[in-house]
């Protein structure tokens, strides 16, 4: 996970549109290897959609959204360990069902609570073989839920949160979209999967501040280039890392993609530690919002009072999630291949991240993603 240096060549020019962790990571590895790195960035702040800072009453919130870091990759975690320290990730969810709190996601755990008495694995599996509907090969959300969890955890569950999250029916959606939700067998109650489960101990926008220090990297904020912009900055560098909208750097051409976007409230409750039970709960059935977090509950802040997020999806405002439907998806691949042909020119572009590709992306495959992009940027200067 280090950077690729040869004294010998020249010195080599880099422009990042965009100072999330994939910008700032491809940055950080190019400037290791001697190169020149500048980094524009259109907001007020580095970090992306990781942004944390304090609020008014010095609780550290996440601005965007939670973020909960987990990888496979202990290569990764080494390589960020470089910029931070870290404390285990209390990654704890429960869901609203009529009133009662459920784990998240579905294991022993949430059937017992939903039933009302105890599940074994078998019981678990029986259950789910009588409830799944056959499709041969689902053609929507919807269909691979019904075909994952049956009808009854459908309905209770997932129907309405991603009716509430999307904007849209089910039906509408990809199959892909609800093809991420995972079944337990067993009465683990963590939220996640992944072997390495952490929070930055300092919070996210100190580890990629850390990240962003080097001599050879520059980062300028509040600075919007558009396409023609970014072009004309062919003549001053040897290659461009795009990471904004995909179909905003080809003057949306083909059309629009489309994006869901997220608006956060935010509550304080002055002298308490906390006010729910674990860091998320889901509302698939109630109210407008989808989500209530209290990021307090894996910061371990030490502090009096506590915030409390609401989470209410629209269609307007920054684009957060790439909405997947038909019309989007085959408009996406008209994008991606004007940016193949980018990446061959003389001075190439790479698009990199969840909207520069259009695509959905963790933290840790942003990241994965970007390591590898820097290592052929750097191994194509040799």
């Amino acid at each position: 996970m280090t950077g690729i240096s040869d004294s010998r060549s020249p010195r080599k020019k880099l422009l990042i549109v965009g100072s999330g962790p994939a910008g700032l990571s491809i940055g950080r590895l190019c400037a290791e290897a001697g190169c020149d790195v500048r980094i524009v960035e259109q907001r007020d702040h580095i970090a992306g959609n990781c942004y944390d800072e304090p609020d008014e009453h010095g609780v550290l919130v996440h601005r965007y959204g939670p973020h909960y870091f987990r990888t496979w990759s202990k290569d990764l975690l080494d390589w960020l360990s470089r910029f931070t320290e870290w404390i285990p990730g209390r990654y704890y969810v429960r869901a609203c069902v009529n009133g009662e709190l459920v784990p998240m996601p579905v294991s022993l755990s949430t059937m017992t609570a939903l039933k009302g008495r105890a599940f074994s694995e078998s019981e678990f599996r029986e259950y789910l073989a009588q409830q799944r509907e056959v499709f041969e090969s689902p053609q929507n959300a919807e269909e691979q839920c019904l075909a994952h969890v049956g009808r009854e955890l459908y309905e209770l569950l997932f129907r309405n949160y991603t009716t509430k999250q999307w904007g849209i029916s089910p039906r509408e959606l990809a199959a892909s979209v609800t093809a991420r939700i995972p079944l337990r067998f067993d009465w683990d109650e963590r939220y996640l999967n992944e072997e390495y489960q952490v929070m930055p101990k300092r919070g996210y926008t100190a580890l990629y501040s850390n990240m962003a220090d080097h001599p050879n990297l520059r980062i300028e904020t509040k600075v919007a280039l558009d396409e023609a912009q970014i072009r004309a900055e062919r003549k001053h560098v040897d290659a461009i890392v795009y990471t904004g909208p995909l179909d905003a750097m080809f003057g949306c051409r083909f059309g629009a993609l489309g994006y869901r976007s997220l608006r956060f409230e935010y509550e304080h409750h002055a002298g308490m530690q906390f006010v729910q039970p674990c860091v998320q709960i889901n509302y698939p059935n109630e109210h407008a919002y989808t989500r209530t977090v209290e990021i307090k509950h894996v910061t371990q802040q030490q502090i009096p009072g506590t915030t409390l997020c609401f989470e209410y999806p629209e269609e307007e405002g920054d684009p957060f999630y790439p909405l997947l439907i038909n019309e989007h998806r085959e408009r996406r691949e008209r994008y991606k291949a004007l940016a193949d042909a980018e990446r061959e020119q003389d001075c190439p572009i790479y698009f990199v991240g969840r909207l520069a590709e259009y695509k959905y992306y963790n933290m840790d495959q942003v990241l994965l993603r970007a390591i590898d992009v820097a290592h052929e940027i750097l191994q194509g200067w040799r």
